[in-house]
């Protein structure tokens, strides 16, 4: 029995000798597990309490001495190294220590020689680290008494005591409350898979949503920590234009802290802002009448359009913080193909005052009706009743048949609203309308159906997207192929985001402004789909697509947010476009206010979430637990909880730092 003990003290000696080792390899040592209070293990979890010398103490006790604070002990037995959260910490005076009664007290002055107490911690172990072996499992066995309890200062040892992923797309620096853990020192990283399988982001105004998408593109464009990410093509719903001076310069306010400049810093080395945009610029009839009357091509129109549209965006920016500017290159291009891709290059030059520059590919965007395919055409308005979408299509069908097709949207309304007269007053009818009012006749179509297809169609005129056209012999702006700038995103465009610029199109577009941003959006959208279908179909191979849909329930509004067709319609594209993206590389990142802006099929499909500073009458229905529901109703900015399933812990709080890109609040500065 003697030399069986001795041979355990001697097995026991050397792990302990090991552990420290460790320990001292891989943080700081501030403090063991105590030897008088139990360290144990139950159904519930387990408990570890350690107590840490005054010293240490008073010179890290922000790592120390909150509740949430991450630390980590390595097991004596095992030489595993547990990660700890902090559930309570106790500070006691030495008169305490001593049971003194207060009668007996000498002074009421301080006396600070009485702090100078060992402060007790009580933790709740999480996961399990095998430092040889890096495997991680749940730490589900009791931790011994005088195991060294460490600040870890290795990130990648903090990645995989936490249980988080050590590469993927940057989303900012693992916190406890609003504090970066370990000296800012445990970035958080989300794997592009879990981008394939969607994204929410929640977060009041002003609480770092646009902020947290920028660095997610810059990182994304940048590829940073994602080696196996082939270079993929970025698309940007921006309502807002908050995203066209992604390539600009960023210009932090004069009160930023030294750490936030830290934080920027450290993103900045490692990433970078990209080098240009391609504009998706919806092109609308008010544009062309108001700054291309002379033009008699399309080339001089574009040039025109392209140099307002510089005049109006960037020009006004640049002035605000005096820097010089210049168009250094503007050449209009036509790329060949099925059809032809018409696009405005741009070189800009800016002094800020370091001279720099940047590129845009302008690319026009409107339709041509006679493109549309009627049941295509009919899918572009979200608006029409289940009756009429069927009526018109079976109608502008049956026009091709009868070797009658229409030519222009307008056409179409003038010849359904002379098909309504007719029929209303029973006139008989003779020449170009005899055969609409036989088709109309024929198809049996209701009034109120006909109603309905003749409103829908005029919002869709008054959208102003249709039928362009410049000068007598310009002919019709013909829809840029969402499929070739895809094809061709690398080889002509530099794998540049691409911005869809929707605040342009609500600026010159007399139509309702949640209508026109709409259909546009979910346009392109389609085509995004269908060209990712396609190839799948013919075996090709085609580059990661993430699309981040920027206020999102503008887009895919709760279902008291429009009729019952309109809901189900946007609901049923968005959750084939969701489902079946995921298996074909097609992410996509919502960003919006609350979850009860958005429809019930965006909480549904998006597996990841984050959710940043928000109102207490909206954290109810969040599926986080209540501690996390507490914080973000007191976080700062830019700081929030993420929640994804490829995190061990389920749940992680960070801070995304300041935005590496162009970002401008004009308010503040």
């Amino acid at each position: 029995m003697r030399l069986m003990s001795e041979k355990i003290v001697k097995e026991l000696s050397l792990k302990a000798s090991k552990a420290y080792e460790t320990a001292a390899k891989l943080g700081d040592v501030i403090g063991y597990v105590s030897r008088t209070s139990p360290s144990l293990i139950d159904e519930e979890g387990g408990v570890v309490v350690f107590d840490v010398d005054p010293l240490i103490y008073f010179d890290k006790f922000a790592d120390i001495a909150s509740a949430g604070n991450y630390l980590a002990v390595v097991d004596l037995k095992t030489g595993h190294v547990i990660s700890l959260r902090v559930v309570s910490v106790e500070r006691r005076d030495i008169l305490a220590e001593l049971s003194l009664p207060e009668a007996y007290l000498p002074s009421q002055s301080p006396e600070v020689t009485g702090l100078l107490t060992k402060t007790r911690v009580r933790a709740k172990p999480l996961l399990s680290y095998d430092p040889d072996t890096r495997s991680v499992s749940i730490a589900n066995y009791v931790v011994e008494p005088q195991s060294p309890v460490i600040k870890p200062r290795d990130a990648e040892t903090a990645q995989y005591m936490l249980g988080l992923p050590t590469s993927g797309v940057f989303l900012g620096f693992v916190t406890s409350g609003d504090r970066p853990i370990f000296d800012a020192q445990v970035p958080l990283f989300l794997p592009v898979n879990a981008f394939y399988q969607h994204m929410l982001v929640l977060g009041t105004t002003g609480s770092g949503k646009t902020t947290l998408l920028k660095n997610m593109i810059a990182s994304i464009y940048s590829r940073f920590n994602t080696p196996n990410l082939e270079e993929p093509t970025i698309i940007i719903l921006d309502p807002n234009k908050d995203y066209v001076t992604i390539p600009l310069k960023p210009v932090f306010p004069e009160d930023t802290t030294l750490q936030d400049r830290q934080l920027a810093g450290f993103f900045s080395m490692k990433a970078s802002r990209p080098n240009g945009l391609v504009v998706i610029l919806p092109v609308t009839s008010l544009v062309a009448e108001s700054h291309v009357k002379g033009s008699e091509t399309w080339a001089k129109a574009l040039k025109e359009i392209s140099e307002m549209y510089i005049s109006d965006t960037y020009a006004p920016l640049f002035e605000r913080f005096g820097w010089g500017w210049s168009i250094k290159e503007l050449v209009v291009h036509e790329e060949p193909g099925r059809s032809p891709l018409r696009f405005v290059k741009l070189v800009l030059t800016v002094k800020y005052p370091d001279e720099d520059s940047f590129t845009l590919y302008i690319i026009p965007y409107s339709f041509r009706f006679s493109d549309f395919a009627p049941k295509e055409f009919v899918a572009l308005n979200p608006y029409f009743t289940r009756q009429a979408k069927d009526t018109l299509s079976r109608l502008l069908k049956r026009l091709e048949d009868l070797g009658n097709p229409v030519k222009t949207i307008v056409d179409l309304y003038d010849m359904l609203a002379a098909a309504r007269y007719y029929l209303e007053h029973k006139t008989a009818t003779t020449g170009k309308w005899r055969g609409l009012v036989e088709v109309v006749e024929e198809l049996a179509v209701h009034k109120s159906t006909l109603e309905n297809i003749l409103r829908q169609l005029g919002s869709l005129i008054d959208t102003g997207v249709f039928d362009i056209s410049v000068g007598e012999t310009g002919g019709f702006l013909v829809e840029a192929p969402i499929s070739e700038i895809l094809e061709k995103h690398r080889s002509v465009f530099s794998s540049l985001p691409i911005v869809v610029d929707l605040d342009f199109l609500q600026e010159y577009s007399p139509a309702d402004p949640e209508k026109v941003i709409g259909i546009v959006a979910y346009r392109i959208l389609n085509k995004v789909f269908e060209w990712k279908l396609i190839k799948s179909r013919e075996k090709a191979k085609t580059q990661p697509v993430m699309i981040f849909v920027d206020e999102a329930h503008r887009f895919f509004p709760s279902k008291g947010g429009g009729s019952e067709d309109f809901i189900e319609h946007v609901s049923g594209m968005i959750d084939r476009v969701a489902r079946l993206g995921r298996s074909r590389g097609l992410g996509l990142v919502f960003s919006t206010h609350s979850p009860t802006d958005v429809h019930d099929i965006i909480l549904q499909l998006t597996n990841t979430k984050i959710v940043l500073r928000m109102d207490k009458t909206h954290v109810s229905s969040l599926d986080i637990p209540g501690e996390y529901k507490d914080f973000v109703t007191r976080c700062g900015d830019r700081v929030g909880v993420l929640k994804s399933h490829v995190l061990r812990l389920g749940y992680v709080s960070f801070k995304t730092p300041l935005p590496i890109t162009g970002h401008y609040d004009l308010s503040r500065l």
